[in-house]
């Protein structure tokens, strides 16, 4: 390995790292298992929305790479109950249609996971901010550009929003 390239992966394992302020909007505790760390899988809980751990409701801080897949995760899940709730009603207004009709506009009008507008209102709701730098003042911002569809869509929507290194600042009132 190169030595830019080493500098490099030592940026971005540091970055993966940074403590991220996330939101649950959901009135279930979310419950993640992780074991990057160590031998044994630790559990990771962002409460629900009405619960209060100290951070503030729903809220949790943790290190970016758990972000990234909470936040993924959870506009997925959103996202999937919606298409469930628009499949319900497709299936309720095209009763009387062909079955091959049917499914057709089952297939065409429910909303994917990939609904740019739906991740676009998502994910300022879930992802808060930057709490803390690992590493505190030792690296700079990222100065390599993000391509706009790297195919990660998380990674591609923190970037292009402008809210992957914004600074979580504490307000009395919450707008979620």
């Amino acid at each position: 390995m190169s030595e830019v390239n080493q500098v490099d992966a030592r940026a971005r394992r540091m970055r993966s790292l940074d403590i991220i302020k996330v939101h649950n909007t959901t009135s279930e505790d979310f419950v993640m298992w992780h074991d990057r760390f160590g031998p044994e899988s630790r559990k990771v809980m962002i409460p629900k929305a009405q619960k209060d751990i100290g951070k503030g409701k729903g809220n949790n801080d943790v290190p970016r790479y758990i972000a990234e897949r909470f936040t993924k995760k959870l506009i997925e899940q959103e996202i999937n109950k919606e298409a469930n709730e628009q499949l319900v009603a497709i299936r309720k207004r095209d009763r009387r249609l062909a079955r091959p009709e049917r499914l057709q506009n089952e297939e065409t009008e429910v909303i994917r996971t990939n609904d740019v507008k739906f991740w676009n209102d998502m994910f300022p709701k879930v992802w808060l901010g930057v709490v803390e730098k690992y590493g505190g003042d030792l690296i700079d911002d990222p100065s390599v550009e993000v391509p706009v569809n790297s195919g990660n869509r998380i990674k591609d929507m923190a970037e292009n929003s402008g809210l992957a290194d914004k600074p979580y600042v504490e307000s009395k009132k919450q707008d979620i």
